[in-house]
């Protein structure tokens, strides 16, 4: 009997297959990550920047419809028709509340309100006229850079006349 001859590959053959398949499949995994994070990056740098642009939306919006806007501590007060809005800044949060509560998880950092250009006090009692603001400024951290924004209320006469019951006339 003549030996039977099988077409095959040898064993360099396949060694060498598997080891280029291996280099293929590490470079395409290594591609994947680095797309992978670089696309996750993005998404949450994009949501970041709509919670930021949300907010700004939000105070700017306020402050041109507030018919009053006092502060109390870390709390900022806007009074719109008779319904009341909140603003609370913490270090690592907003909330503003109108009936429901909304959060947004940012970073804040030197906050300050004036009114006539004379910052107001903490510690003022809390009634409308001390507290009054027209004027708010603020920055936040976003993405290790501080971005400042600048609020401003322009008050008509109407809404500074306050009627006191008890006044003389």
């Amino acid at each position: 009997m003549s030996p039977i001859k099988l077409k095959a590959f040898t064993i360099m053959e396949i060694t060498i297959t598997m080891l280029l398949a291996a280099i293929v499949i590490s470079i395409t995994f290594t591609a994947y990550l680095i797309v992978s994070r670089s696309y996750l990056g993005f998404t949450n740098k994009n949501k970041d920047m709509a919670m930021v642009v949300q907010l700004d939306q939000l105070l700017k919006r306020d402050f041109h419809k507030a018919s009053s806007i006092s502060r109390d501590k870390q709390k900022i007060l806007f009074r719109v028709d008779s319904t009341d809005i909140i603003y609370e800044f913490e270090p690592d949060l907003v909330t503003r509340t109108q009936g429901i509560t909304d959060t947004f998880k940012i970073q804040t950092e030197t906050i300050s309100a004036t009114f006539e250009n004379q910052p107001l006090n903490n510690e003022l009692p809390p009634t409308d006229k001390l507290n009054l603001l027209d004027d708010l400024a603020w920055k936040i951290i976003l993405q290790n850079e501080k971005i400042p924004y600048h609020y401003h209320k322009q008050y008509s006469s109407v809404n500074l006349f306050q009627e006191t019951p008890d006044a003389n006339h």
